[in-house]
């Protein structure tokens, strides 16, 4: 079994470390529906969704993508068949040893938290859960048979059909639970009218993360343009340098234009547009919350967006240059948040302390 294991080292420990990464990035835009929806959203709800992800996500890697890491090598020392006997698992209850027993255990307590979203979160009636969790259980011992649909050459893994059986068992058993659990803590989603003056941490994030992709977006719209013009007109010389325009000039002029065109689209999204909106970018306007948390006329807001700007276009930068500082930028930002529950620019001067209608800090 320790031979076999290792056999998936590298693939296991590539899905280990990108699986929380990858629900958090997918979490985004459950959670961007929410505050569009409600203007707000508990911490308790965003726990949520990024489980919905964590969970799904966690059933496919670890069902489906650690694969062993020589194919060669395993295909020729391993050849699964699949397991076609319904009721096999009985004399393994009866008859068998105790990591058996465990592993028809573990198959079921895998798909009881499938039960459990599909009736407390999705809440699907039951006769359609139960189908949906057999098909699930049915796609992922087939994609095993078939080598993940011919991605892997063999099968690297058995098909079983007693693990269907104790798979949807066990979302039976989740959706029982579920079903309990709502019947005594019934669901209440809050709502929130208007725009959110007071946004938290998540709120934010969301928020900046909807602008960043529409940032990104045209960035690489603009770059890729920038790119094809300046190939398609500069005449080469010898020297490795240009003739563009009429004017002398070096590769120097095609990296300092793609950074105009990171620069263009950051400047409109994260300060034209909120200077224009009260304080709402795109992703603020889809999520119902402002960046102006404290009212600020004259120089006090220009000081407002400067400092803001400044921050983020650093951070921006870094994306766009695939800079690994940028991990250690946000840290300091989220540690900042974390201890004075504000971003940096949020305590320069305001010309009033509170807006008169703010409301609580959400998520």
């Amino acid at each position: 079994m320790i031979a076999y294991l290792g056999m998936f080292s590298s693939s296991f420990i590539l899905a280990i470390v990108l699986w929380p990464v990858m629900s958090l990035i997918l979490t985004l835009p459950i959670l961007a529906i929410s505050y569009h929806r409600n203007h707000t959203l508990s911490w308790s709800a965003s726990i949520t969704a990024y489980l919905s992800v964590l969970y799904p996500l966690g059933l496919l890697a670890f069902t489906l993508y650690p694969m062993p890491d020589d194919p060669v090598q395993f295909c020729a020392t391993h050849h699964f068949g699949p397991q076609l006997d319904l009721w096999l698992f009985i004399p393994q209850i009866l008859h068998g040893g105790l990591s058996d027993i465990l592993q028809l255990l573990l198959n079921v307590i895998f798909f009881m938290p499938l039960g459990f979203m599909l009736q407390r979160w999705a809440k699907w009636p039951w006769w359609i859960s139960f189908i949906f969790a057999f098909g699930c259980s049915l796609f992922i011992e087939t994609s095993q048979l078939t080598g993940f649909w011919g991605v892997y050459p063999c099968a690297y893994r058995h098909f079983d059909v007693d693990d269907m059986l104790t798979n949807t068992t066990g979302a039976i058993v989740g959706y029982g639970i579920g079903a309990i659990y709502t019947h005594f803590v019934p669901q209440h989603a809050k709502r929130v009218v208007g725009t959110v003056k007071l946004p938290g941490i998540v709120h934010r994030v969301v928020s900046f993360a909807l602008d960043l992709f529409l940032t990104l977006l045209m960035y690489f719209t603009l770059s890729v343009g920038w790119m094809w013009l300046f190939v398609h007109t500069v005449m080469p010389l010898e020297d490795g340098t240009f003739i563009f325009l009429h004017m002398h000039v070096g590769i120097d002029l095609m990296q300092a234009g793609v950074w105009v065109c990171g620069i263009v689209p950051f400047v409109l999204f994260e300060l034209l547009i909120p200077l224009a909106n009260k304080g709402q970018t795109l992703g603020g306007m889809y999520t119902h919350m402002t960046i102006e948390t404290r009212v600020r006329h004259g120089w006090q807001r220009a000081l407002f967006y400067a400092v803001r700007t400044l921050v983020l276009g650093v951070m921006f930068m870094m994306i766009i240059s695939f800079n690994s500082l940028v991990w250690w930028f946000f840290a300091i930002l989220l540690v900042f948040w974390i201890i004075a529950h504000r971003m940096p620019w949020d305590l320069l001067p305001a010309t009033q302390p509170k807006r008169p209608d703010m409301t609580v800090i959400s998520a």
